[in-house]
């Protein structure tokens, strides 16, 4: 039985992870259209996962849901401290977005759903006055959605991405709650 939805979009719920989601969490970590697009080239086991889970997805340390649709986890979103800190990013309420859906439900407006819902919670529940999300620029549909949903693109740190035998620039956005409109 799933855990208890934290969030509701028009399409998809956020939950926080469980640990009967560790099959599905083990298998987005492991498809190259996940990982390759994260910049995450190491594979997953089963004890690298259950590590992730401890460590990563089940502290106090930022805001990790599950996408689900229909109670089924189908991405993972979060906000968490900022290339700067946990420290920098408290007194300038800040943290950066990220995200990943299962490709078999890319295309149908879940990651949109799903990071806009986030977004929704980091500006009115906690109160933060800037979100921002790291993409390479390779990443087409990842800057599609940041730009679909008011973000800005602040910068770039050139070449600093490697994907698929080229380097790339990692490009940073950035969204403040004066800029969020959150009638999507």
């Amino acid at each position: 039985m799933p855990g208890p939805v934290f969030l509701s979009g028009d399409e998809v719920t956020l939950r926080p992870p469980e640990r009967e989601d560790l099959d599905a969490i083990h298998e987005w970590m492991n498809d190259p259209r996940v990982w390759r697009p994260a910049l995450d080239s190491k594979p997953m086991n089963a004890e690298l996962g259950e590590e992730f889970f401890k460590n990563v997805l089940t502290t106090e340390d930022g805001v990790q849901l599950l996408a689900c649709v229909d109670e089924d986890p189908i991405g993972h979103v979060s906000l968490t401290g900022t290339q700067y800190g946990p420290t920098a990013t408290d007194r300038a309420r800040g943290r950066e977005l990220a995200y990943h859906l299962d490709p078999e439900f890319h295309g149908r407006g879940y990651g949109t759903d799903a990071t806009s819902t986030l977004l929704q919670y980091a500006f009115e529940d906690l109160n933060l006055r800037r979100v921002e999300a790291n993409v390479g620029a390779f990443n087409d549909a990842s800057i599609a959605l940041l730009e679909s949903l008011g973000f800005e693109r602040e910068g770039a740190r050139r070449e600093a991405a490697y994907y698929r035998g080229d380097y790339y620039d990692m490009l940073t956005y950035g969204l403040l709650r004066e800029e969020w409109d959150g009638s999507d």
